[in-house]
């Protein structure tokens, strides 16, 4: 008896710890899975593995550091998780990756690092974005009605920001297209902006 309930112990340690990376090809960042409503610290740390989940200060944007949760801390696939009540770890507020890979993808198949040709291929249209440059750069505002407008509804915005290859940001690029900085607002379809080396660097849900 003794034999069986330490190998019992043993199955749940697995399930708990090892199994989570063996699904890295099938995370899927959405909500209404994992990510909803109902998410806690424990639900995730069923899902993740004890090992793989982390309270920690994340900085969120303008400088500011909010308290929060890392998935897989220090990977290529880190996930940085928000509440709206930090103190009792309930509530989530938002789920965000960032980087230029990860094994994460969206619903679509649009993942970290997409390049500009690919994100309208999705979209099966261009659609407009701030300029870059600042704390909110390079985030898509609109799909312009192409097909990734239903990728967000009123109880979760998917939030895609873009970053570029400075080595093609050049001041001769800009001099004969116009620069795309600043809170201003693209076209994807801008010249500039086609130019630039464009990829996804953030998505985030935002419930």
């Amino acid at each position: 008896m003794k034999a069986i309930k330490t190998l019992v112990v043993a199955l749940i340690i697995l399930i708990s710890v090892v199994l989570p990376h063996a699904s890295q090809n099938h995370r899927v960042l959405e909500c209404g899975s994992i990510f909803n409503s109902n998410t806690s610290f424990e639900s995730l740390i069923q899902a993740f593995g004890i090992n793989n989940v982390v309270e920690a200060e994340i900085h969120e944007d303008e400088g500011f550091y909010k308290p929060g949760l890392l998935i897989f801390p220090g990977s290529d696939d880190e996930v940085e998780i928000f509440w709206h009540e930090p103190q009792t770890q309930q509530s989530l507020r938002k789920v965000r990756i960032q980087g230029r890979q990860s094994s994460w993808k969206l619903p679509s198949g649009l993942k970290l690092g997409a390049d500009l040709q690919t994100i309208e291929a999705h979209n099966r249209k261009p659609f407009r974005l701030t300029g870059f440059d600042w704390d909110y750069g390079g985030t898509i505002v609109s799909w312009e009605n192409g097909y990734l407008e239903s990728s967000s509804s009123e109880s979760c915005r998917l939030i895609i920001r873009l970053g570029y290859d400075t080595s093609k940001y050049t001041w001769e690029l800009i001099s004969k297209h116009g620069g795309v900085h600043g809170m201003d607002r693209f076209s994807s379809g801008h010249p500039t902006i086609q130019q630039m080396g464009a990829y996804i660097r953030e998505i985030s849900l935002i419930l």
